[in-house]
């Protein structure tokens, strides 16, 4: 005989839940009455009151990910100490510049967060270090993955982080990170400026090119025409100078267009700020403006097929515009 009985904890659990969200949903005031509180609390205890003290600290920004999600997303712009956190309706930006010349942002669309919620009458953007959030992200070791959820209040709050690792169910960490608030960004995009040529190729290949090119070369020269060879890569310094001719019948290359020939110069040590992006990508867009401002976009890979992006904007060489 089986004297084994079914409990009815999880059962009352969901029927307590339910109702409440049920009266929530049909209230004019979307708020818990202190009824609800207590009948939680004889539920849940003391785990209720330090989940209402995190939501009572942290109200302007919570997600939920996988702490992977974000650590791929740095590594994309991790050549500053510090970023520019923001949280948008749309997702997460993170962006860093460089000597006023280089800015780039690297995204997390909301689609990739199991949760993910913002209010939209408050500006979540502060500044926060890149190095200390990624030590963050990896306290369980780089190859563990982890649950990740942050939560965010105000100007001036920490971001708090709480992480648990995905092979050990009963080991939980938080993580408060100090933020500081954000410098204003440049804003380069300019909406007068016609696009003189666009350039789609493939990731890895542009990756090899960067890398093999002379580090002794200061300047990136390029020759784009709707002639052959269409796309000229010259780069020079003090010394060196070596010119790479790339057709758009190339392999790596995936689309190109041009209606006029033009020549634009860029420093070659801001283009190469884009190789840990290029390393977690399959295309990179580069898009060039008449006045010279060029534009990388990069998707960068996840293993659920997920997407995240990157961009780069780098000026010209101010000598010739």
């Amino acid at each position: 005989m089986n004297n084994c009985k079914t409990s009815k904890i999880p059962v009352t659990v969901e029927y307590v839940l339910s109702s409440i969200q049920d009266r929530i949903s049909n209230a004019d005031v979307k708020t818990l009455s202190d009824e609800d509180l207590l009948t939680l609390h004889s539920i849940f205890g003391a785990v209720l009151q330090r989940a209402l003290d995190i939501l009572e600290k942290y109200p302007t920004f919570v997600s939920y990910c996988t702490g992977k999600t974000l650590c791929s997303l740095l590594k994309a712009i991790q050549f500053q100490e510090c970023a520019i956190f923001c949280a948008m309706p749309e997702g997460l930006k993170l962006t860093v510049e460089e000597g006023k010349c280089v800015q780039a942002s690297a995204y997390v669309p909301s689609d990739n967060f199991t949760e993910y919620h913002v209010r939209d009458d408050v500006d979540v953007m502060f500044k926060i270090s890149i190095a200390v959030l990624a030590e963050c992200l990896n306290i369980f070791g780089s190859g563990e993955e982890s649950s990740l959820k942050m939560y965010y209040r105000c100007e001036g709050s920490p971001l708090l982080l709480v992480l648990q690792p995905q092979s050990v169910h009963n080991v939980m960490t938080d993580c408060e990170i100090a933020t500081r608030t954000a410098d204003s960004l440049l804003d380069l995009r300019d909406e007068g400026a016609a696009e003189v040529a666009k350039l789609v190729l493939k990731a890895p290949a542009l990756l090899a090119l960067l890398a093999d090119l002379e580090r002794s070369s200061d300047v990136l020269e390029l020759h784009l025409s709707p002639e052959h060879p269409n796309v000229s890569i010259v780069t020079y310094g003090m010394q060196d100078r070596s010119c790479i001719d790339m057709p758009k019948s190339s392999e790596m290359v995936q689309s190109f267009s041009c209606d006029e020939a033009v020549t634009l110069k860029y420093q070659l040590h801001h283009v190469r700020l884009m190789m840990k992006a290029l390393a977690l990508s399959t295309k990179v867009v580069l898009r060039f403006s008449s006045n010279g401002l060029l534009l990388l976009q990069l998707k960068l890979e996840k293993e659920d097929q997920r997407q995240m992006f990157s961009e780069f904007y780098i000026v010209p060489l101010l000598d010739d515009y």
